[in-house]
């Protein structure tokens, strides 16, 4: 499956497939859904739980971009701007993008639904 996904004035082109799995395992070493289980279990009143749940939606978006601009992790994070964390609709877009790429859950909901009051 392929998505764009638009960040700011940004464009990520993302795609999912079998491999993501590997990639994402080979890459993070860790498994991909079990990240997205902790994503669902974070509480986000605590501030480590809050940072764990963003670098992981990262993790998996650069995972889904992966395939068409190959640059290390850290480069895909520099090329970030910071504000985009203070952005709801971005943060929302984000998830959604997540649930639509890998089949976790439907457009329009979030692994945990108080992941949109952060």
């Amino acid at each position: 499956m392929e998505k764009v996904l638009k960040l700011g004035d940004k464009e990520y082109l993302l795609h999912s497939s079998l491999f993501t799995i590997i990639d994402y395992r080979n890459v993070f070493s860790t498994e991909l859904f079990s990240d997205i289980k902790k994503l669902e279990k974070s509480s986000s009143k605590k501030e480590e739980d809050l940072s764990t749940v963003i670098d992981t939606i990262f993790r998996i978006i650069y995972i889904l971009h992966r395939p068409f601009y190959k640059q290390s992790y850290n480069d895909f994070l520099m090329s970030l701007d910071f504000s985009l964390l203070s952005n709801q609709d971005e943060l929302e877009n984000l998830t959604n993008a997540i649930g639509e790429m890998l089949g976790t859950f439907q457009k329009g909901t979030t692994p945990q639904s108080d992941i949109k009051s952060k």
